[in-house]
């Protein structure tokens, strides 16, 4: 299964209705489709996404919604989902989610999630109306077919009197339950750069990150990994926390990070990474999003969906279709930098940096107001430190 589009309107966080889509907008040719998964006919995928803006514009929210909808795709409960804060404090929100499904074609979910009380007056989310949409991939003759549906192809329509189905399931598990989507969602540890000790590390790997390392193994049966360096005695580690006292935390998050993607590559799917610059070198970044554009690599044609502060990360990518800018402004809005950004004399990092589009940096005030406030500090600084 590959995610499409998904639009979403009554977000309190966003700013009116917000659009994401996976499909590249941009002509494809012979010697720029290593990015591209072909879905079928001249339909292609971006295997790479990124989300790319300052501080506070709203990149972690966008994450969640995606993770959300993959979450919901798979089945997974509404009050189950890990990312459901990004509902928070909606009323309702209409859900569309465009998604390609082997078996029944270009599949549309729409779903009207409502917010609402149990009997022990806790707030819960429910599915207040649910409709599915299936064609076959014949009746797409171009992209915007992609996303147009008639009446013929509605497939299911939400029935509340089924007993089967809880509130809180959507009716997408009709289709989706013989075969889920694979996703490695790390969102959720952003802030939190601890090991996750899930066995064996490949010496490759580790020999990337740190030529010191010799090995970290995990030893199953006493739940406890051992960390060997050159010329040095065998460490145990009995818990993550203790790798923070031998490792880096470019290792460690390297560590996981890459062991996510390898798992990624073997199965197919999602790998969901907020802020990846995190803890990283520029090359280390690169190479993680080289890997998912190299095709002997990235065999089962993966996805990478990351979000970044790092403009000129944009100028490792040849394309512009799977770039998204997004700007807080009475309410979050995401952008294809295709779509903003038209000139091709520009290099993508300096269009970021130099304000040419609108709202991707700081507002000169905002530096201006800082810069007077540092000076005016230090002299009370210096004025303490004379005495006086």
């Amino acid at each position: 299964m590959k995610l499409l589009k998904i639009s979403a309107e009554g977000l309190m966080l966003f700013k009116g209705k917000v659009e994401i889509d996976f499909f590249a907008e941009q002509r494809v040719m012979s010697n720029n489709c290593d990015m591209l998964s072909n879905v079928f006919d001249r339909i292609y995928t971006n295997n790479i996404i990124s989300v790319v803006g300052i501080n506070a514009s709203g990149k972690t929210s966008l994450l969640k919604l995606i993770s959300f909808s993959l979450e919901l795709i798979n089945g997974q409960s509404l009050n189950n989902i890990i990312n459901r804060d990004v509902l928070s404090e909606s009323k309702k929100v209409n859900l569309e989610i465009t998604f390609f499904d082997e078996e029944h074609g270009v599949c549309k979910l729409q779903s009207e999630i409502v917010s609402a009380q149990n009997n022990n007056l806790e707030q819960r989310l429910v599915f207040s109306n649910e409709q599915i949409w299936a064609k076959k991939i014949s009746k797409v003759k171009s992209k915007k077919d992609i996303v147009a549906f008639g009446e013929s192809d509605l497939f299911k329509e939400r029935d509340d009197q089924a007993e089967f189905l809880q509130d809180d399931t959507s009716i997408v598990i009709s289709i989706s339950k013989k075969q889920k989507i694979f996703v490695r969602d790390l969102i959720r540890y952003t802030n939190t750069n601890l090991l996750r000790l899930i066995g064996d590390f490949p010496h490759q790997l580790i020999a990337f990150l740190d030529p010191r390392i010799e090995y970290i193994r995990y030893d199953e049966k006493r739940s406890e990994a051992k960390l060997k360096f050159y010329d040095r005695e065998e460490i145990p580690l009995s818990s993550p926390q203790e790798c923070e006292r031998y490792l880096s935390s470019g290792t460690v998050k390297g560590l996981n990070v890459f062991i996510n993607a390898m798992m990624v590559f073997l199965e197919g799917g999602y790998l969901l990474i907020d802020e990846l610059e995190n803890h990283f070198n520029r090359e280390i970044v690169a190479t993680l999003i080289r890997f998912f554009a190299n095709p002997s690599v990235n065999k089962k044609e993966a996805t990478l969906i990351f979000s970044t502060h790092y403009s000129e990360l944009l100028d490792e990518f040849e394309r512009s279709d799977d770039i998204y800018i997004v700007r807080n402004k009475g309410g979050i809005a995401a952008q294809k930098l295709c779509d903003v950004l038209k000139r091709n004399d520009i290099k993508k990092s300096e269009a970021f940096k130099s304000g040419y589009l609108e709202g991707t940096v700081p507002l000169y005030k905002s530096y201006m107001d800082l810069k007077e406030a540092i000076i005016n500090a230090t002299r009370i600084v210096e004025t303490n430190d004379d005495g006086h």
